[in-house]
C-alpha cells in the first residue's frame, strides 16, 4: 500500500491488519519501505505455534527407516577433525 494512502486511511489500515491477523507493506515510490503486522496476545503466540507445529507434522512425518539407515551409515564415515596440536 502507498505510505500516502496508508497515512489517509491508517485506523481503517491497522483494524484490517488486526482483524485478518496479516501484514501490509508501505510502499514510497514503489520500493517497499515498511511492514505494519500485528501484534498477538501471549496465548495467540502458543496457538499459532502448536497449529504450526501440527501442520509441519502432517507436511512432513517422521522419516522411514531407510533415512535413519543413511544417517547412521554416513556417521560411520565420518572422523572426528584432526587434533592441530598433537
Amino acid at each position: 500500500m502507498n505510505i500516502d494512502d496508508a497515512a489517509a486511511q491508517l485506523s481503517d489500515l491497522v483494524e484490517r491488519v488486526h482483524t485478518k491477523g496479516e501484514s501490509a507493506v508501505l510502499v514510497k515510490a514503489g520500493k517497499p519501505m515498511a511492514r505494519i503486522v500485528p501484534v498477538l496476545a501471549p496465548g495467540e503466540l502458543a496457538d499459532d505455534l502448536a497449529a504450526f507445529l501440527r501442520r509441519w507434522r502432517n507436511d512432513f512425518p517422521e522419516p522411514d527407516e531407510g533415512l535413519a539407515e543413511a544417517i547412521l551409515d554416513s556417521r560411520r564415515t565420518i572422523r572426528p577433525p584432526r587434533n592441530p596440536w598433537e
